[in-house]
């Protein structure tokens, strides 16, 4: 099963955010948001999409080079592609996916999620909601 992993990131005491990174093609295709998706107050909540992330964000913990912070891991865990159905078989695909809709298994985050494009707020920006099963 594909991994994924949130980290919880921060630039300073008073300026943080979660990024949620789903294993695809060997990235981590990576969403930005104020919220992580275990924090189902907040959700659903707008999140930004952001170059793919390395592998190694899976277990990473510690500063993040160029002086842009650190981070910690707040959750991870296993997911399923649900749509797709199967994960597009390049990175460069799975950047341009319009909708996702994945089951995470992690130690806070478990169910069905829905990430749909909100153009309306930009290209790269989506709507990170859970699906109440």
């Amino acid at each position: 099963m594909p991994r994924f992993v949130v980290q919880q990131h921060f630039w300073d005491k008073e300026d943080w955010h979660f990024d949620l990174m789903l294993e695809c093609a060997g990235a981590l295709l990576t969403f930005s948001s104020a919220a992580p998706p275990d924090d189902t107050a907040a959700l659903p909540a707008l999140a930004r999409q952001l170059s793919s992330h390395r592998l190694d964000y899976l277990t990473y913990e510690g500063d993040i080079s160029g002086g842009r912070g650190w981070c910690r891991i707040h959750d991870r865990g296993s997911f399923e592609w649900i749509e797709p159905s199967a994960p597009p078989s390049d990175a460069a695909r799975c950047d341009l996916l319009e909708r996702l809709v994945v089951r995470l298994a992690g130690q806070k985050a478990a169910g069905t999620y829905h990430l749909v494009r909100e153009t309306k707020a930009g290209a790269d920006h989506w709507r990170l909601r859970k699906v109440t099963e």
